[in-house]
């Protein structure tokens, strides 16, 4: 019984290891989700790693988009249905993550 009740904590603890390792979020991911990309953002200001150079230049990326979006929004639907018509989901789900974060609610 001794064993069994190990075997359980055992299983709780690696649980519990694996869910606190920080999985890194891809540039595509980072676009699509621009909440991570503020969060992960702020993390990086103090921070000079690969995935903080990823973090930064998704960061910019976005922001250049957004700014896009503000000067065009015309331009930036055209943009969504090019994209659509080209089967470009990635860019599509990109171009839309910024409509939503630029959106006012």
């Amino acid at each position: 019984m001794d064993k069994s009740i190990l075997k359980i904590f055992m299983l709780f603890a690696c649980a519990f290891v694996l869910l606190g390792c920080q999985q890194k979020q891809s540039y595509d991911y980072l676009m699509q989700h621009p909440e991570v990309l503020q969060k992960e953002y702020e993390q990086c200001r103090a921070q000079s790693t690969a995935q903080c150079d990823e973090v930064v230049r998704a960061a910019e990326d976005f922001r250049l988009l957004a700014q896009q979006r503000a000067e065009n929004a015309e331009l930036m639907g055209l943009q969504i249905m090019q994209a659509q018509q080209a089967g470009d989901q990635k860019k599509v789900d990109v171009l839309y993550a910024v409509v939503r974060a630029t959106s006012a609610e």
